[in-house]
């Protein structure tokens, strides 16, 4: 017997997808129950879902229906629910979709709820957040500090205007933030050992990365591997501007290595730590954080993830 919970998010996207992902769940067949949860605020999906999961006594499949942020809080709250009958699948109705390019199946494929209820299911590595300040979250795609967690606060904000959704408001972010703060002093340890003295301890970003796009189709990672067991650490030391706009489209390619090498550091490592004298503005997943020596570790095959059939 397996339940089928539909989480969806009818701010995502340009227009309420509710009614039509209902009436397809409604079509499913199963043996279990079909239930469908809509959220109403920030955070609402993991409160739900760890209450909901924590004692399921059955498979259960949870559907993301919503852009990035909600698949970040349906994994949050399965992953605090601690239980490992549970898988989950993301069906992007959002503006950026950023996780599921990594696969390179048509987003068609994940919106599809015939073909998504009864996809198979394989395992996905997850990114651990903890800090001095007794924080616990998870992401499944990336986890970055420095410019790109400018950005992502300023596309906060921009994507609410009008036709400012996904690429075209992470573009916008991108130009505000080019005139701003470019350089942010870390100290950064791998696998707990210092890294980046070469490139002087002044950063452009610091990523650990799980999946490979995010920001609206950025290939931040192009060598990510979801499964793994490994992080993906790139830093980048502080350029400038002129460096900095000759380089990002193939940023946004994932063409960008040779062009800056001997200004960044590539690695595979297990954990990464972020050391700073103030707090430090996170970007997990699109979502905005404030941590204080923010430590990523690599949770190997901890979510159980739905692909498309």
């Amino acid at each position: 017997m397996t339940d089928h919970i539909f989480v969806v998010n009818p701010a995502a996207g340009k227009e309420d997808r509710t009614e039509p992902i209902k009436k397809a769940a409604m079509n499913v067949k199963t043996d279990g129950k079909v239930e469908i949860y809509t959220t109403s605020c920030p955070g609402d999906a993991t409160k739900f879902l760890e209450e909901r999961l924590k004692d399921a006594p059955h498979p259960v499949r949870v559907y993301a229906c919503g852009g990035d942020g909600t698949l970040h809080e349906v994994v949050e709250g399965v992953y605090r629910a601690r239980n490992p009958r549970v898988a989950v699948g993301p069906v992007p109705t959002g503006s950026g979709n950023d996780f599921v390019k990594y696969f390179g199946i048509p987003e068609s494929k994940f919106r599809s709820i015939p073909a998504m209820s009864k996809g198979r299911i394989v395992p996905c590595d997850l990114i651990r957040l903890t800090d001095d300040m007794d924080h616990e979250t998870v992401c499944v795609n990336i986890a970055s500090a420095g410019f790109d967690a400018d950005v992502s606060r300023a596309m906060t904000k921009i994507k609410n205007y009008p036709l400012m959704g996904g690429s075209a408001a992470y573009k916008a972010a991108v130009v505000k933030q080019l005139f701003s703060k470019l350089g942010h002093r870390y100290k950064v340890l791998a696998d707990g050992k210092p890294v980046g003295e070469e490139l002087k301890d002044e950063y452009l970003f610091v990523i650990g990365a799980n999946g490979s796009h995010y920001g609206g189709g950025f290939k931040a990672s192009p060598k990510s591997k979801i499964d793994d067991g490994l992080l993906n650490m790139i830093i980048i030391e502080k350029i400038g501007r002129a460096d900095f706009v000759r380089i990002v489209g193939k940023y946004r390619k994932g063409e960008y290595f040779e062009d800056l090498e001997g200004r960044m550091i590539h690695k595979t490592v297990r954990s990464i730590q972020i050391l700073s004298e103030n707090a430090i503005p996170m970007n997990l997943d699109g979502e905005d954080v404030l941590m204080k020596n923010p430590l990523m570790e690599v949770l190997p095959s901890t979510l159980m993830l739905i692909l498309p059939e």
